[in-house]
């Protein structure tokens, strides 16, 4: 049976959520929440050369109790954004209209998942889980998956080896995060390794072009990676392509609420619990501020509600 899903937020986001789709022909059946894309849905012909995808408006008389999943997508700043008060006007907006928006397909009867993708998505899982009730294993967002992919294939082409054999994964959020270089390998070896020995032609220099990549402030939101981003979670939840990939969760860590992007396994249950992430000292430190920097975050957007 084929997986249904219901998608809202920002068109020009959706649309070209649903040209990749299209081009990729993804076996999902996808419903529109966004009435405004009525005229979009009415003049798309691409979708006609599609075997197994499918896509739709919703209409007034919805029933979403055999729905999978529901996707939330909201934009990426235009500039750059990286104060506080800067980034909570930024989500406000978009948030007040995500609860509305869930509110309404849970009033519906959807009971699935629920992901998210935007800018600072891991303050949205939060409140996702907030807002809807669900336990934390059924909210994620995409949040550092796509710098992690960029990471992935920057270091494949560098060290001209399979994908597959790279192991490292982005931190953090938006705004602050970093690379766990302590726990990353090529293979069943530590890249610091291969990087360290002098016989090989490797240098460290790539770890400035690492960083540089994944955190370019004048490139705005990359569609394609997002999509790539969205598909891995799909891949995982619905099609049995089971990951372990640096998503935005919630989590409880001695009692406490910790929002954050880190590695954990998605399947088809959801997202499974993994054993903390061992870091170095200085990379613990970085974690934690980034941690505590969205924590703030989130404290701001609520003490303005």
């Amino acid at each position: 049976m084929k997986t249904n899903l219901v998608v809202d937020g920002e068109q020009q986001r959706i649309e070209s959520l649903i040209e990749f789709m299209i081009l990729v022909d993804y076996p999902v059946n996808l419903t529109i929440a966004n009435l405004k894309m009525n005229d979009f849905i009415n003049q798309l012909q691409s979708n006609l050369l599609c075997e197994h995808f499918e896509v739709k408006l919703a209409d007034d008389k919805m029933d979403y109790h055999d729905f999978d999943g529901y996707m939330y997508l909201y934009d990426f700043p235009k500039e750059t954004v990286e104060e506080k008060s800067e980034v909570t006007s930024f989500l406000s907006p978009y948030l007040d209209h995500f609860r509305k928006s869930l509110n309404q397909v849970i009033k519906e009867g959807f009971s699935g998942k629920i992901i998210v993708n935007g800018f600072h998505d891991e303050v949205f899982a939060y409140f996702a889980t907030k807002f809807s009730g669900k336990e934390n294993n059924k909210v994620v967002s995409t949040g550092m998956l796509a710098k992690t992919l960029l990471l992935k294939h920057s270091l494949r082409r560098y060290f001209d080896i399979s994908l597959s054999d790279i192991n490292v994964s982005v931190l953090g959020s938006e705004s602050k995060n970093l690379i766990s270089w302590s726990r990353a390998y090529i293979g069943q070896s530590p890249i610091l390794s291969y990087l360290a020995n002098p016989n090989n032609m490797f240098s460290t220099e790539i770890f400035a072009k690492a960083e540089e990549i994944i955190n370019k402030s004048d490139t705005p939101c990359d569609e394609v990676i997002q999509a790539k981003s969205i598909g891995v979670i799909l891949d995982a939840f619905y099609m049995g392509n089971s990951c372990l990939a640096s998503v935005g969760h919630v989590s409880q860590i001695d009692g406490k609420i910790a929002v954050t992007s880190e590695p954990i396994m998605l399947n088809q249950t959801g997202l499974v619990p993994t054993v903390e992430l061992v870091l170095s000292d200085k990379e613990k430190q970085a974690f934690d501020d980034a941690k505590q920097y969205t924590n703030e975050i989130i404290d701001e957007i609520l003490e303005s509600k």
